[in-house]
């Protein structure tokens, strides 16, 4: 929510709030989702590691569910990579490419959802909520560098998956 949004709710709860007390609040707030690909990746796979049926320690995410997302990924990844071979002068994602970008979210909410209705561990939601790759795509805007990491972050998290015993469905 933009400082001005959050300054107007405040008013209209009678509380006021001073130019330093808004300069503050919006210094608290970060600019970039910092994360670490490779060393998050991994804690985030391991955080998911549970015990089978079978006294097993595996990852109830399924490689299907989370190679359903990497594809959806690569696709806009290889718009982004044309549109910029086309236009190399280009340093920004042109709009079109940013709602691309933004629709990820909805297709991974979309399968956090479906799993949730048939799985009550609802494993794909706790990965999203690991991983923060809610925050993070929101985070993305028309950033090329961003955009950029967040592949990477994301075949990470498919590597550590496997590497860690995802299962296969």
């Amino acid at each position: 929510m933009p400082i001005n949004d959050m300054r107007s709710q405040f008013v209209k709860a009678g509380i006021k709030t001073t130019e330093k007390q808004a300069s503050s609040l919006k210094k608290s707030v970060p600019d970039i989702v910092q994360y670490d690909i490779v060393k998050d990746a991994e804690k985030i796979m391991q955080s998911l590691i549970e015990q089978d049926r079978y006294g097993d320690d595996r990852i109830s995410l399924t490689t299907s569910q989370i190679r359903k997302f990497l594809t959806a990924v690569n696709i806009v990844k290889n718009k982004v990579e044309l549109y910029f071979v086309q236009n190399k002068s280009a340093s920004k994602l042109p709009q079109s490419l940013v709602e691309e970008v933004k629709f990820l979210k909805v297709n991974l909410l979309y399968q956090a959802g479906r799993d949730a209705a048939t799985n009550r561990k609802e494993t794909v939601k706790k990965f999203v909520q690991r991983a923060n790759l809610e925050r993070i795509i929101d985070d993305i805007g028309d950033d090329k560098q961003k955009f950029a990491r967040f592949c990477k972050y994301v075949e990470a998290l498919v590597a550590y998956h496997k590497y860690y015993g995802g299962k296969d469905k």
